[in-house]
């Protein structure tokens, strides 16, 4: 959405990009040294032991001889076992016999991986460290099994407690194992870590190669790369470069490009699935500070695996004495408790569906998620109006009306009287100062129409029984515009700088002071209105700490502002919404927006599946991508069907000729007369099919081949899309090409 200084920046990427080049090209041999380095301090050092040799090879370090596996807890459908020699886990599952195990079979390890992983495949965790008195970040990776820590067992109800202590780094820490039901969960308290002051923890990992797969075995690994992805696992594939690392709830860092942006993790889970076996994992305590790993075989060891890293210290940029910028640690530990619960599967109910339809009950019974959609609702047709947007000027900006207040009744009367029977509306750009110019205010633009035009909008809806949103960013904010000061109001990184791009045009909001502003300023003079609610633009798709002096923030206290925002909405209006769909947004939502419908795109991943749709379907209603902005429509449609989308267009009554020069050029066909009669076709066959299911929680997903794609809902009406360009035949059931069938449970 940031459009403001596009055409300048991709100038300067370019010649960023011809520069770096010939920077590259005259730094190889230095490149070529670095990654020498690299690879000797990879190796293991044997500094536990007071020994004179610095390095010891891997096969030297060899644990203590090995004990006996000994059951520490046990519940209906688990059994935990515990290896005191080096802490090693097992969990049994106990409906079919199928052992979990936190150190891979040496003879699997050992399969055309090297000595340094088949040694880390061994470990019950992974650490990150750092010596703080270095002049530029430089971080080391370590593991259980070359640091052999000394380690004291307690035992607890239902597990054990494990505390760590690492001589050569002078790192300790604890880690509990506990069952709970049919699940696992793994515990780092926040306050047992202790560090040295040459030594400074960063991350640790906790069971990073739990349930790891062969390629010789089928199944695959789930990671939540925007709606969620699925890579199999392959006997024959290449060697990666790169695994999956995201960041929980999008980048630790503001970015302020769009270009190649990685999807956001929007959950906090990961999964596996193991021949006839599965797990979910799921952050339930400190997701914020949580990045999900998913390395697929090929990656530096020939093993599948997946995990989750906890986050004690980011990394910032700092400034030199000589002006020039260099990456730091933080110097204040993050002490805060972590938990990752592992939910079990067997049989039939190994697979993603069963993993989503455990992290929406999840949802429901531990964090308040309460259906918001009744059975017999009608489904809604999505409307996005864009109201007014401001066209760049030598002296003065021009407002372009592109949509009044009175024109949005017309469409929506319109569309009621073509046999649209409901509609969730938002209006973008409804104040004075036009869409994408933050902080935008909060009266109503007069030449839309005005208070009054937008209460006479606000009451045809309520009367109609018709959503009605106002979007607004409070988050986001542009240098000359009023209403905040970029000293006091904005977000400070850890280097004491406020945050900005590299033109200081655009800034963050503190998100505590914007909550303060918006429950001061901005619910009173909308109280008359018959809205909805607000929905929330940007807080959906990022999250980030806060150095404010005034009101420092780490990520989970900027998103409790957030979340309070949406609450005060819903107590006055009644509903709240959000764009981008990050987890703790969901409580709070009465609509989700741009759910993504796309992974990223890496290269060892094989399916996109509807994983965070499986899990807010039934509950919350969701929309994508606009339908009118799409580069196939037809494919679009069919996605929408599939994934459990509501129809959904972006409007305006005038042309969109009109935005070729503001910053909002990519609405590039959006006249409401275009696309009218193909939106209310569509709606009507959506509604017409899908209604039914509109309620229903999605029971499972799967591929039947390729193109063709089964949802099964929880009264078991099917509906089967084919992408395919030709007409396909299933379970003696025709379904056309580029089309879908429902087929109702009773056949």
């Amino acid at each position: 959405m940031i459009k403001r200084l596009a055409k300048r920046r991709l100038f300067n990427a370019v010649i960023s990009l011809i520069v770096g080049a010939l920077l590259l090209i005259i730094a190889l041999p230095s490149l070529q040294s670095a990654v020498a380095r690299a690879q000797q301090e990879l190796k293991p050092k044997n500094e536990v032991v007071e020994a004179a040799a610095d390095e010891t090879p891997v096969e030297d370090v060899q644990p203590a001889e090995q004990t006996a596996f000994e059951k520490v807890a046990e519940t209906d459908r688990l059994e935990l076992y515990f290896r005191s020699s080096d802490s090693a886990i097992e969990v049994k599952d106990k409906s079919n016999g199928y052992t979990w195990k936190s150190a891979v079979p040496l003879e699997d390890a050992a399969t055309d991986g090297n000595d340094l992983w088949t040694a880390s495949s061994q470990s019950i965790f992974h650490l990150t460290f750092t010596d703080p008195n270095l002049p530029a970040l430089e971080t080391q990776e370590t593991n259980s099994m070359l640091e052999q820590p000394k380690m004291t067992a307690k035992a607890l109800k239902d597990g054990i407690s494990v505390h760590y202590e690492l001589p050569r780094l002078q790192i300790s820490f604890d880690m509990s194992f506990q069952l709970k039901g049919n699940a696992l969960e793994v515990t780092v308290p926040g306050q047992s870590i202790k560090e040295a002051k040459n030594n400074w923890l960063m991350a640790i990992a906790p069971l990073p190669f739990f349930g790891a797969a062969a390629d010789h075995e089928k199944g695959y690994a789930v990671y939540p790369d925007g709606p969620g992805a699925l890579s199999t696992f392959k006997s024959n594939h290449p060697s990666y470069l790169n695994p999956y690392r995201a960041s929980v709830y999008g980048p630790d860092t503001i970015t302020f490009s769009n270009y190649q942006r990685q999807q956001n993790a929007l959950l906090p889970i990961f999964g596996l699935k193991v021949n006839d076996n599965a797990f979910l994992g799921m952050i339930t305590k400190g997701e914020y500070d949580a990045n999900i790993l998913y390395s697929p075989s090929g990656y530096l060891i020939n093993l599948n695996r997946v995990s989750s890293e906890l986050v004690y210290r980011r990394e910032y940029e700092a400034v030199k004495k000589d002006g020039n910028l260099t990456k730091k640690p933080e110097k204040e530990l993050l002490r805060e408790d972590h938990t990752i619960r592992y939910v079990f599967f067997s049989g039939e109910e190994a697979d993603y569906s069963h993993m989503a339809s455990a992290y929406r009950q999840y949802l429901v019974d531990e964090q308040g998620v309460a259906p918001l959609i009744k059975k017999g609702d009608p489904l809604p047709f999505g409307l996005d109006l864009l109201m007014g947007i401001k066209e760049g000027q030598i002296l003065f900006d021009h407002f372009i009306p592109t949509t009044t207040f009175e024109e949005a009744r017309q469409i929506m009367e319109d569309m009621t009287k073509r046999g649209v029977n409901a509609i969730s509306a938002n209006l973008l750009g409804w104040t004075g100062r036009g869409y994408l110019e933050y902080p935008s205010g909060y009266k109503p633009s007069t030449k839309l129409g005005g208070v009054s035009g937008l209460k006479q909008l606000s009451a045809y809806a309520k009367a109609n029984n018709y959503q009605l949103f106002l979007q607004d960013n409070y988050i986001m904010a542009w240098k000359g515009t009023d209403g905040f000061s970029t000293r006091s109001d904005v977000v400070v990184g850890a280097n004491h700088f406020a945050v900005t791009d590299r033109y200081s045009e655009m800034f963050y909001l503190n998100a505590g002071k914007q909550n303060e502003r918006f429950q001061d300023k901005m619910l009173d003079p909308l109280s008359k209105l018959d809205i909805t609610g607000i929905n929330f633009d940007g807080i959906g798709y990022m999250d980030y700490y806060d150095y404010n002096k005034d009101y420092p923030l780490n990520r989970e206290g900027t998103a409790a502002k957030w979340l309070e925002m949406m609450g005060k909405s819903k107590d006055q209006f009644g509903g709240a919404a959000a764009i981008g769909g990050n987890g703790y947004t969901i409580p709070a939502s009465s609509r989700l927006f741009s759910i993504p419908m796309e992974d990223s795109g890496y290269f060892f991943t094989d399916e996109t599946i509807p994983f965070y749709q499986m899990v807010v379907h039934g509950l919350i209603p969701y929309s994508g991508d606009a339908q009118n902005l799409f580069y196939d429509p037809r494919l679009q449609f069919l996605k929408m069907v599939e994934y459990g989308f509501m129809p959904y267009y972006q409007f305006t009554m005038n042309h969109s000729e009109d935005l070729k020069d503001t910053y909002y050029s990519d609405l590039f066909s959006s006249s409401y007369h275009n696309w009218v009669d193909q939106a209310v076709e569509q709606y009507k066959e959506m509604s017409g099919k899908l209604q039914p299911v509109w309620s229903q929680t999605m029971k499972e997903h799967r591929k039947l081949e390729k193109d063709v794609y089964e949802v099964v809902y929880e009264d078991d009406t099917r509906v089967i899309v084919n992408y395919s360009p030709r007409e396909v035949k299933i379970d003696d059931l025709i379904i056309p090409d580029k089309d879908f069938i429902v087929v109702r449970k009773e056949g």
